[in-house]
């Protein structure tokens, strides 16, 4: 790394001395694509050849070519191809963050030639069009490299709220209100150097008023859950009442007045059955001494 420091270093240096030319031009590419940047320079008898990429998040990498060998310090994305003394560097799957200043370097005996391409980033925004937590149609562009502009019809300036958020891919998304509740139908046009044409989306008279009744029915949907609630809950404890009453009086004041009289009534009966022929057999034996005291006495 210390070698590859000072070479760079060196080079940077001797640009300073001794800069013959410089062009700068634009390239344009979409997010996911792959590009090739050409150096206009040859390097026919060269003594070094530089891609130097200063990028927009302020950060910097290069690839040069000494002789036979390649330094840099780019990432496994950029290469570079020489083909017929002709310098390029292929960048694959382009992101945002590849967006920036690329430069060209090319040293031999005649001098130091630069040509810089400026490389735009390009991301297609997803379009869509709702209804927001005040139920008025939204507008939204997400994802987009540079901003997506929105317009409205019918057009309304006061009316019309817009704002963006910056993601941390380092992409835009746009979203575009219309606050009014006076109107029945919206359309909004999203315009994008990704697109061949402006992207229109449409919202009817139907969604705008289910938007509008959603927002009358969510509290009166609240109000009947909490009926039922109270309702289920004084069913619950009218029951649990009723349970620990029964429980309570069952042992002191419940009896089963037929089982009562099925135990009692043969016992009764029995007994006096009993009784009956203890009655008899006293009788008899009474008797039965009369008898024989009798004769005794006569005697």
């Amino acid at each position: 790394m210390k070698i590859q420091e000072r070479i760079h270093f060196t080079f940077q240096l001797f640009l300073f001395v001794c800069v013959a030319k410089a062009k700068a031009d634009v390239l344009t590419a979409d997010v996911g694509d792959d590009a090739v940047l050409h150096c206009v320079h040859t390097i026919e008898n060269f003594i070094m050849a530089t891609w130097a990429m200063d990028f927009l998040n302020r950060s910097s990498c290069f690839l040069s070519t000494i002789g036979n060998g390649t330094l840099g310090n780019c990432s496994h994305q950029m290469h570079l191809d020489i083909d017929k003394n002709k310098m390029s560097l292929r960048i694959d799957n382009i992101m945002v963050r590849n967006e920036g200043n690329y430069t060209c370097q090319v040293v031999n005996r005649s001098g130091t030639f630069l040509y810089t391409v400026v490389l735009q980033v390009l991301a297609e925004p997803f379009v869509l069009i709702k209804i927001d937590e005040n139920g008025h149609p939204e507008c939204q562009a997400i994802g987009g490299k540079p901003a997506a502009n929105i317009s409205w019809i019918p057009e309304s300036t006061l009316k019309v709220k817009t704002r963006s958020n910056t993601e941390l891919n380092g992409t835009t998304t746009v979203m575009s209100s219309y606050n009014t509740s006076n109107i029945t139908e919206a359309t909004c046009t999203v315009y994008h150097p990704t697109f061949t044409s402006p992207i229109e989306r449409h919202l009817s008279r139907h969604a705008l008023g289910a938007g509008a009744n959603n927002l009358i029915l969510i509290p009166v949907l609240i109000i009947i859950f909490v009926l039922l609630l109270g309702i289920v809950l004084f069913w619950q404890r009218s029951n649990l009442r009723t349970c620990f009453s029964t429980k309570k009086g069952s042992p002191a004041t419940y009896e089963n007045p037929v089982v009562i009289v099925e135990e009692v009534e043969p016992y009764a009966s029995f007994t006096v059955k009993v009784n009956t022929v203890y009655s008899s057999t006293n009788d008899l034996a009474q008797y039965k001494g009369t008898q024989r005291a009798g004769p005794k006495n006569d005697h």
